[in-house]
């Protein structure tokens, strides 16, 4: 399929533009004025096609648009703007979703941002972080649209959390907004069990999910004398997001992260509270 690079043309038009307008606009300005471009390059007929960019996309079938993008990416040509907005335009449709069984990175990476979290295509993200086939870019991109979903994949991600999954399981699953013990025993686990330096993660998690139960445990390891300043403050933090409160003052000053934040704070913690 041989392509045509749009964004290469555009790019010629502004470069023209800046050359016989420089200085004429400020940077926030020519922000606006280069935008209102591109829409107007859009609608601007092209002899070569016979039709304007955007109808040239319009007219696509959605498998059709779907292996234009395909090309695209394949030949290294830069990814129209107007051919994702076509894209976008007609919504979640079966070719779209067809893409999340590829495993391109970034042929993946696009069909994620315009698919979003479009309930059709949950239940294949869920599956998708324990795919090897992907990265930890994709799955990290996978875990935040789940997120946004977190009590609707809930019963999918569950299942997870015994398996390498795992750290993108309790991520999601520290989202949820509907109380459940399954999940605040998969957190609280997490939180008992984990690595020393895994512990101001798990606590912001169990802050994240927002259950009060979790403070006991919270406020016995924040007194433990062997953790460190990172820790005791991301301890500190989720105890006061469930609604506890913390105030024996600690000693730190030995402890080089406090001593780095204490430098370039001037006296102040990562909260921005004094410290003395």
């Amino acid at each position: 399929m041989k392509l045509i690079d749009f964004d290469e043309k555009f790019n010629k038009k502004v470069a023209q533009m800046l050359e016989a307008h420089a200085g004429e606009r400020t940077e926030e300005e020519w922000e606006d004025e280069i935008a209102k471009a591109y829409r107007r390059f859009g609608d601007t007929y092209m002899a070569a096609l016979g039709k304007t960019p955007r109808q040239y996309f319009a007219e696509m079938e959605d498998k059709q648009l779907v292996e234009t993008l395909k090309e695209y990416l394949l030949q290294e040509v830069s990814v129209p703007d107007l051919l994702c907005g076509e894209i976008e335009s007609r919504g979640v449709f079966p070719a779209l979703l067809d893409l999340l069984r590829e495993t391109d990175e970034e042929l993946v990476h696009y069909a994620l941002n315009l698919i979003g979290n479009d309930g059709r295509a949950l239940a294949r993200y869920v599956q998708m972080l324990s795919c090897e086939e992907y990265d930890e870019h994709v799955k990290d991109a996978l875990a935040d649209l789940l997120k946004t979903k977190a009590d609707e994949v809930k019963e999918l991600v569950l299942p997870l959390v015994p398996t390498q999954a795992r750290a993108y399981a309790l991520e999601i699953l520290s989202k949820c907004a509907v109380r459940d013990d399954r999940v605040y025993d998969a957190l609280m686990t997490a939180f008992r069990t984990g690595e020393d330096e895994e512990v101001p993660l798990y606590a912001g998690y169990l802050a994240s999910y927002g259950d009060e139960r979790a403070l006991p445990a919270l406020t016995e390891r924040i007194e433990r004398e062997d953790i460190d300043f990172v820790t005791f403050q991301e301890l500190k933090f989720a105890i006061e997001a469930l609604g506890g409160e913390y105030t024996k003052q600690r000693d730190f000053s030995e402890d080089e992260t406090y001593k780095k934040v204490m430098a370039a704070g001037a006296g102040t913690d990562i909260f921005g509270s004094r410290v003395s």
